[in-house]
C-alpha cells in the first residue's frame, strides 16, 4: 500500500526557520511517541513496504498528477518503464498540446545497441500497470534534453507525432471490437475510437447507449445498456457482448394486433384534466440538408408507420370513462400534407401558424396519431418538413430511432429499392403486457416503503410573486442559460470521472443548490423524468428500437450536507439519487397498475435530461433543426402540473437550461436570478471536479462492501483507480 514516508525521533527539527506556514504542513503531532510536543516530519516521498521489510521508494507526493480523474505519479511510471530490457533512459510527463486535453506522455531513450518498439513497451506496461497509468503516447529518442545545470529540460521534449504510439487509438483487433469501435464513432460523432477508449470520458450518456445498443444488434451483436455502463470500453464490451441468434429469441416481425394495457405514463395523462387530449404532442421540425422527393417522402412516411407498431395506436374511452388503447391496420392515407408558402414574401409566420394547424390536426380514436407536413417555400428558399406525434406514442428515445429509420427508408426509396427497415426489437405490447404482469406480481411491495418515506419528508414550498395567478400552458415562459463548449466538453468527459456520477447527477446537485439559495432550505423535492428503457425490470426484452412512450416520472428529495462543499455535496446526491429502487419504474406501476397506491406528496419543480440532441440528427444525413417554430405542441388552455420544469440538453456542442414558468406566479427577473444562481451552482461543481483536490467513491460503488461514506473516506480517500471493494471473509475449518 503506498504512503507517504514520515520521520519521527530525537533528530526531528522543530521546524523551518521564519516560515510558520510552511512548519505546520511538515512538522505535525507525533500520535505514537506518547510524549508531548513531538514532532513527524513529512518527507514528501512515496514509499510502500515490501514483504522482506524494505521499503521502496515511488517518487514524490508533490510530482503526482490528475489525468481523467485518476492520480498518477509519474515516477512509478518511470520505474516500470526501466524495469523492461532495451531501456536506457526515461522520463514521464504529462502534456496538454490540445486544450483540455491532458495526457501522459513517456520519452525513452533505448540502451546502447538495443531495439524497442512504442507497442512492445505498451504491453508491457499493460501487464504491470492499471490502464490509466499506462502513456498515451511513446516517443523515442537519442537522448534526453538537459538544461544547463544537467537536468531535464522538460520544455525542450517535443510533442508526440501522430502514430507515435498514442493510446488515444488502439485498433480493434476482433470483428467485435470493429463492430463496436465502428458504432461509437456513428453515435459520438467522432472520426475514430480505439479499444481502450471509454464511453463516458467521451461524452457518452444513458440514452446514447441505447443507440448504441440498437445500432449494434443492426449489425449482429447483441448486448444490454447495463453491460455498457459495467464495461465501459471496447475491449470490455467485446468480452461480453454476443452474436444474435436469427432463431432465438427474436421478436415477432409482424405488425401488432389488438389491445394492449396502458402503461403507468399513459395512465397518469388519462387520469389528468386536459381540455384537449388530442392536442398533446412532440414535434419537430427540420431543415432537409436536400431537396426532399414528396412522392418518396410520403412512401417513406408509409414505412414508418407501418414498422412501428406504436404510431398505430388509437384510444377510445368507454362509457364507464376509462380509456383502452389498440392497434389500428396500416392505412392506405399517408399522413403526408404539402404546403406551399411560395407566395408569401416572410413566411416565418405563415409558416408557424400553419404548423399550429397540423399540431391540432391529430385524432385520438381514429387517427392519425402521426402527421408530416413538407413546407414549399419557393424562391431558393430550402423547404421545411415538420413532423407531429401525439406524446402517447412517442418520447425523446423514439424520435432517434423514428429519424434514423426515415432517413434509410427514404434513401432506399430514392434509389428505386423498396424500404427495408431493421429488425423490430420487443413490440410495445409485449412489454405493456409485461409491466402489467410484473406489477400484479407483489414483486413491488417493498419499495411502497420507500415511496412512503420519501411522501413523509417535509420540504420547503417555492417562493411566489403572485400565488393568484393561474398557472396555465397560455402562461408559461421560459429562461435559458448556456454552458461555453469548453464547459459543455469538461461536464461530459472530466466532470463523471471525480466521483463516478453521471451528467444528470451533476445537473440535479446544481439544481439541488440553487433551490436551496432560492429557499433557504437545503432540502428539496423534485419530480424526475427518467428514460423509462429499464429492460431488467421484466427481463426477456429488447427495448433499443422499439417506439413508444416509456418516460417515467417519479419523486425524489435530494438534501444537500451543511458543510464539506462540492465534493461532499455532489457524493450526497448521487447516493440518494441511487437509493431509489428501480430508477423510478416501481412508483408508477404501484400508483397506476396496481399492487397498492404508494403514498404521494406532491412536487413543485420537475427535472428533465434530454441528453446530446445533436446525435437525435445523424451527422451526413438528410436533416437537421430549423430555426423556426414548430407552433404549440400543447393545448393552451391546459393546466402546469409544475411551478417550474426545469431541463438540460447539449445541442452544438453546448450545454442549455432552460426553465419553464408560469408568467405572473413568477416574474421574469425572479427566474433570470434563479437561472444564474444554476449557471452558478454548475459552473462550481464543474471547477471542483476537474480540480487535483476532487476525487473520491460513494457507498454505491461498492455495494459489496457494506461500508457507509464515513468509513468508505477513510479508506480510500481521494484516491482514484480503485476496481472493486469487498469483505474478506474468513476460511472456515
Amino acid at each position: 500500500v503506498p504512503g507517504e514516508l514520515c520521520l519521527a525521533g530525537g533528530g526531528v527539527a522543530r521546524g523551518y526557520l521564519g516560515r510558520a506556514e510552511l512548519t505546520a504542513e511538515k512538522f505535525v503531532p507525533d500520535p505514537f511517541s506518547g510524549e508531548a510536543g513531538a514532532r513527524l516530519y513529512r518527507t514528501g516521498d512515496r514509499v510502500r513496504r515490501r514483504a522482506d521489510g524494505e521499503l521502496e521508494f515511488l517518487g514524490r507526493v508533490d510530482a503526482q498528477v490528475k489525468i481523467r480523474g485518476f492520480r498518477i505519479e509519474p515516477g512509478e511510471v518511470e520505474a516500470v518503464l526501466l524495469e523492461q530490457g532495451g531501456v536506457g533512459e526515461v522520463a514521464v510527463v504529462v502534456r496538454e498540446d490540445a486544450p483540455g486535453r491532458k495526457r501522459l506522455v513517456a520519452y525513452v531513450v533505448p540502451a546502447e545497441g538495443a531495439e524497442v518498439s512504442a507497442a512492445e513497451l505498451r504491453a508491457r506496461l499493460g501487464e504491470r500497470l492499471p490502464e490509466h497509468m499506462v502513456p498515451a503516447a511513446f516517443v523515442l529518442l537519442e537522448k534526453l534534453p538537459l538544461n544547463a545545470n544537467g537536468k531535464l529540460d522538460r520544455r525542450a521534449l517535443p510533442a508526440p507525432e501522430r502514430g507515435s504510439g498514442e493510446q488515444g487509438y488502439a485498433a480493434p483487433r476482433t470483428r467485435a471490437e470493429a463492430i463496436l469501435c465502428e458504432v461509437w464513432s456513428e453515435v459520438l460523432r467522432l472520426e475514430r475510437v480505439g479499444i481502450h477508449d471509454g464511453f463516458f470520458e467521451l461524452g457518452g450518456d444513458s440514452i446514447l447507449s441505447i443507440q448504441v445498443v440498437s445500432r449494434a444488434r443492426q449489425r449482429g451483436l447483441k448486448l444490454t445498456p447495463r453491460q455498457l455502463f459495467e464495461r465501459p470500453t471496447v475491449a470490455g464490451l467485446a468480452e461480453a457482448a454476443e452474436w444474435a441468434d436469427a432463431a432465438g429469441g427474436a421478436a415477432l416481425q409482424g405488425p401488432a394486433t389488438g389491445e394492449a394495457p396502458l402503461t403507468p405514463v399513459q395512465r397518469r395523462f388519462f387520469a389528468q384534466e386536459i381540455p384537449a387530449r388530442h392536442h398533446f404532442n412532440q414535434a419537430l421540425l427540420l431543415l432537409p440538408r436536400e431537396r426532399l422527393d414528396a412522392g418518396a417522402l410520403g412512401r417513406s412516411v408509409a414505412a414508418l408507420e407501418g414498422h412501428h407498431d406504436a404510431l398505430r395506436l388509437r384510444f377510445r374511452q368507454g362509457e364507464d370513462g376509462a380509456w383502452t388503447q389498440l392497434h389500428a391496420g396500416s392505412s392506405a392515407r399517408v399522413p403526408l400534407t404539402v404546403l406551399d408558402l411560395s407566395a408569401l414574401p416572410d413566411d416565418a409566420e405563415a409558416l408557424e401558424a400553419a404548423a399550429e394547424r397540423v399540431q391540432r390536426s391529430l385524432e385520438l380514436e381514429r387517427g392519425p396519431l402521426l402527421r408530416v407536413a413538407l413546407f414549399e417555400r419557393g424562391g431558393g428558399r430550402p423547404q421545411r418538413l415538420l413532423l407531429v406525434i401525439h406524446h402517447l406514442v412517442v418520447d425523446a428515445v423514439s424520435w432517434r430511432v423514428l429519424l434514423e429509420d426515415l432517413e434509410s427508408a427514404y434513401a432506399q426509396l430514392s434509389r428505386g429499392e423498396p424500404a427495408a427497415l431493421p429488425a423490430k426489437t420487443t413490440s410495445w405490447k409485449a412489454w405493456a403486457e409485461a409491466l402489467a404482469g410484473h406489477a400484479g406480481s407483489g414483486a413491488l411491495a417493498e419499495e411502497a416503503a420507500f415511496w412512503a418515506e420519501q411522501a413523509r419528508v417535509e420540504v420547503p414550498t417555492l417562493p411566489l410573486d403572485d400565488a393568484a395567478a393561474e398557472n396555465t400552458v397560455a402562461r408559461a415562459r421560459g429562461v435559458s442559460v448556456r454552458l461555453s463548449e469548453e464547459e459543455t466538453g469538461a461536464l461530459l468527459r472530466e466532470v463523471p470521472q471525480a466521483y463516478r456520477t453521471r451528467v444528470d447527477e451533476v445537473l440535479l446537485c446544481a439544481l439541488a443548490g440553487a433551490l436551496a439559495r432560492w429557499t433557504g432550505e437545503r432540502r428539496v423535492r423534485i419530480d424526475l423524468e427518467g428514460h423509462g428503457r429499464e429492460e431488467e425490470t421484466v427481463g426477456g426484452v429488447d427495448l433499443s428500437r422499439t417506439v413508444g412512450w416509456f418516460t417515467t416520472l417519479y419523486p425524489v428529495v435530494l438534501e444537500l450536507p451543511e458543510s464539506g462543499g462540492a465534493g461532499a455535496a455532489l457524493k450526497a446526491v448521487k447516493e440518494q439519487l441511487r437509493s431509489v429502487p428501480g430508477k423510478g419504474i416501481g412508483y408508477g406501476l404501484l400508483r397506476y397498475l396496481g399492487g397498492g397506491e404508494p403514498a404521494t406528496a406532491d412536487a413543485e419543480v420537475s427535472f428533465n435530461y434530454l441528453g446530446q440532441l445533436d446525435q437525435a440528427v445523424s451527422s451526413g444525413g438528410f436533416f437537421t433543426f430549423a430555426p423556426e417554430s414548430a407552433g404549440a405542441a400543447v393545448d393552451p388552455r391546459g393546466e402546469r402540473p409544475h411551478h417550474l420544469e426545469v431541463s438540460g440538453s447539449v445541442q452544438a456542442g453546448r450545454l442549455e437550461l432552460r426553465i419553464g414558468y408560469a408568467e405572473g406566479m413568477h416574474r421574469r427577473e425572479t427566474m433570470e436570478r434563479f437561472a444564474g444562481w444554476y449557471a452558478e451552482e454548475l459552473r462550481a461543481l464543474i471547477a471542483h471536479c476537474i480540480s487535483p483536490a476532487a476525487g473520491g467513491y460513494t457507498p454505491s460503488d461498492f455495494p459489496l462492501a457494506g461500508l457507509d461514506q464515513p468509513a468508505l473516506d477513510a479508506l480510500l480517500g481521494s484516491e482514484r483507480g480503485v476496481e472493486d471493494v469487498y469483505p474478506l471473509t474468513p476460511l472456515q475449518e
